[in-house]
């Protein structure tokens, strides 16, 4: 998903490195050093430090992992982007996309995620200078998620799922068959098979099996674990 071009794009942004894998991390910005258009400024394993380096040396771009340690990454973009008053761009890599991780960085203002594993390091490079220009950059694993919904904002398709749909799928989640998720949510048999035919459209899957990988993966077994801007609507 691209947005505009700022009016004053930074050929060599500068770049701090977050990553508490300091292998990965120390990996990273070597590499992202020995490109001419990038500059280094810092690096860290601690999103704490990471938010006082950010205050102080303003860079161009964040690179952060999402999994870490101590502060939550998300609530660490919106202070960056408060106390570097809105210059430095956050630009999420991390080793495990999920639609939820989508909605919270679409939320806090973000400028994107980059998949550790489907993205090289050069790939990484051009989304660094893409989100320096005032651009957001997804990885295309992750940007085909994203759809517009009825309202006109951009969400991840987790985010378009109705409060029935989430019911349902979570039961499925558990194990429960079409009959006790009926008798479980008040609803008809009928009804559950309509939905599951409606999150099978929505969700782009053929079986019950990919539903349910979903599912586990985001965290809908743990509905308190979960950040989500739902459409409140039931189909």
């Amino acid at each position: 998903m691209m947005l505009a071009k700022s009016n004053t794009p930074t050929p060599f942004p500068r770049v701090l490195v977050v990553d508490d894998d300091d292998a990965i991390m120390r990996a990273v910005s070597r590499v992202l050093g020995s490109d001419e258009s990038i500059q280094i400024v810092g690096h860290t394993t601690h999103a704490q430090a990471g938010l006082a380096m950010a205050a102080s040396l303003k860079p161009d771009v964040v690179l952060m992992d999402i999994h870490m340690h101590g502060l939550d990454p998300f609530l660490a973009c919106k202070q960056i982007t408060e106390s570097t008053g809105g210059h430095s761009r956050i630009l999420f890599y991390t080793g495990f996309p999920k639609d939820n991780y989508l909605d919270r960085c679409l939320a806090v203002g973000a400028a994107g995620i980059v998949s550790k594993h489907s993205e090289s390091l050069r790939n990484l490079a051009f989304a660094i200078r893409h989100v320096a220009a005032g651009n957001t950059y997804f990885s295309p694993e992750l940007d085909k998620r994203l759809v517009e919904r009825e309202d006109g904002a951009t969400s991840s398709r987790l985010a378009t799922l109705s409060d029935r749909e989430i019911g349902v799928l979570r039961e499925l989640s558990l194990g429960r068959t079409q009959s006790e998720i009926a008798d479980a949510l008040d609803i008809s048999e009928r009804t559950v098979n309509k939905t599951v035919g409606d999150l099978k459209i929505k969700l782009e899957v053929q079986t019950i099996n990919e539903m349910l990988i979903f599912a586990v993966n985001e965290g809908l077994v743990h509905p308190e674990l979960q950040f989500v801007d739902r459409q409140k609507k039931d189909d």
